[in-house]
């Protein structure tokens, strides 16, 4: 198992690697949609969206991989049906034609204590 590190995603506090790749398979940690540097969150929901996809393709392309190589997803958003049509229109940009399996749960509180964010994602890529 390798860890898989860039600067070009938001790291984790602790113990938590951005990602770690095993014979080919990549698992993303928890990603959210604060830009790498940016103490806060976008105001906007979908700038907070699109750069959840910036992170994970930062994250992938630190692993040789990309959205193409994603084969599941799973999404914690904090107003799961006020949000959801947002996130899809968001997903459907990004990964186009391209259907990896996914999830999606509503939570109140996680994250950062006083962030706040809508959404976080885990993805599970295979670069074969």
């Amino acid at each position: 198992m390798r860890e898989i590190v860039t600067p070009d995603a938001p790291g984790h506090t602790g113990p938590v690697p951005q990602a770690v790749e095993s014979g080919g398979w990549i698992y993303v940690s928890a990603l959210f949609g604060k830009a790498p540097g940016e103490a806060a969150l976008p105001a906007d929901a979908r700038a907070e969206a699109e750069q959840i996809f910036a992170n994970l393709r930062a994250v992938l392309a630190a692993a040789d991989a990309d959205l193409h190589h994603v084969v599941q997803v799973r999404i914690v958003m904090r107003h799961l049906q006020r949000d959801r049509p947002l996130f899809n229109e968001v997903w459907t940009e990004q990964f186009g034609a391209h259907r990896p399996a996914r999830s999606a749960i509503e939570a109140g509180d996680f994250g950062r204590p006083g962030e706040g964010p809508r959404f976080m994602i885990e993805a599970v890529a295979h670069r074969p």
